[in-house]
């Protein structure tokens, strides 16, 4: 059995891995972005194409809002906790 010593991370490496956190996440917040535009999109396609009235598309849109707003906020919680943890000695 093999006993690997890590040593801590000096406070230099820890903001490097801080940025690198803020990072991940920023691009995860893009890409729920641009999830929400092709989603809206689509139900505006989809609504002329079937009729569908416009206060129905326009109560998509704002459910589609909500749950991008719901997951960013999720992502801003953990990016929040993940940066607590990596700064913690």
């Amino acid at each position: 059995m093999f006993v690997v010593v890590i040593p801590e991370m000096s406070e230099e490496r820890r903001v490097d891995v801080t940025k690198l956190a803020r990072k991940v996440a920023e691009e995860g917040r893009v890409a729920i972005r641009h999830t929400r535009r092709e989603a809206i999109d689509l139900l505006k396609k989809s609504g002329k194409e079937s009729g569908l009235p416009e206060d129905e598309v326009s109560k998509g849109e704002k459910e589609i809002q909500k749950l991008t707003d719901l997951y960013i906020k999720k992502v801003d919680e953990l990016l929040a906790a993940k940066e607590k943890e990596i700064m913690t000695i």
